[in-house]
């Protein structure tokens, strides 16, 4: 069974599950930074464990949005490219939130490791 077919019997056989995670996952309407920037997003997509390292760097101790506008843009990108495969922090950004989309519509459901 290829890859296509196999991810859409994982769809098809947990399309209830999928849904009401959906239904949570549209209710929410704001997803701050710090649960977007998991440990294990950072570990897989940086050179750093934690957020809280990556906002270290900038010389800001907390993880949210105000932060990141207070960071200078040159500076934030700089340091995303150093210590990221991104190439700037909205690139960064957009990956981090599709992972946490991704996630959370997966949440309760077996996701073979050939899917992951």
């Amino acid at each position: 069974m290829n890859s296509g077919s196999a991810a859409r019997d994982l769809i098809y056989g947990n399309i209830d599950a999928i849904m009401a995670n959906a239904q949570k996952l549209r209710a929410r309407e704001v997803v701050s930074i710090d649960i977007l920037l998991t440990d294990d997003f950072m570990q897989s997509n940086t050179n750093l464990s934690t957020a809280q390292e990556l906002f270290a760097l900038a010389g800001a101790e907390e993880i949210n949005e105000q932060t990141v506008e207070l960071i200078p843009d040159e500076l934030w990108n700089e340091i995303i490219e150093t210590h990221t495969g991104f190439s700037n922090w909205d690139e960064m950004f957009t990956k981090a939130s599709q992972s946490y989309v991704r996630s959370q519509l997966l949440a309760g459901v077996e996701v073979p490791s050939s899917l992951s």
